[in-house]
């Protein structure tokens, strides 16, 4: 998995979604939280959803207890409540490696949603 430092900054409404998604008060959620400041965008899905692939020097912050995947998930809703697609957090030999934003049906979500969107 990526051990760069190259890429993007990551923008803040992934920076904020992550944080919703991570919201639980559980060892694993708050190792991969500490990792969010040094993540970078190395990769984003090419079929134009929101989806965003990480990468971070893992020399930065120690490994996460994670069990499996996805580490966190959500489903997002649309502005009459509705849902309409989630949000996975994936991470790999205990670091954070991509967020996946998918829409139900033929409607791709091609923005990252706002935190009070999941439920």
């Amino acid at each position: 998995m990526e051990t760069s430092t190259t890429g993007d900054p990551l923008p803040a409404e992934a920076v904020q979604l992550l944080e919703a998604l991570l919201k639980e008060d559980q060892p694993d959620h708050r190792a991969l939280l500490a990792q969010i400041p040094h993540l970078r965008v190395i990769g984003r899905c090419p079929c134009s959803c929101a989806s965003i692939d990480f990468g971070l020097d893992r020399a930065a912050v120690p490994a996460a207890p994670v069990a499996g995947n996805p580490v966190a998930d959500g489903t997002v809703l649309d502005a009459d409540g509705e849902p309409v697609g989630g949000a996975l957090v994936f991470a790999y030999d205990g670091y954070l490696s991509n967020l996946e934003v998918y829409g139900w049906g033929d409607d791709q979500i091609t923005r990252l949603p706002s935190p009070d969107r999941l439920c």
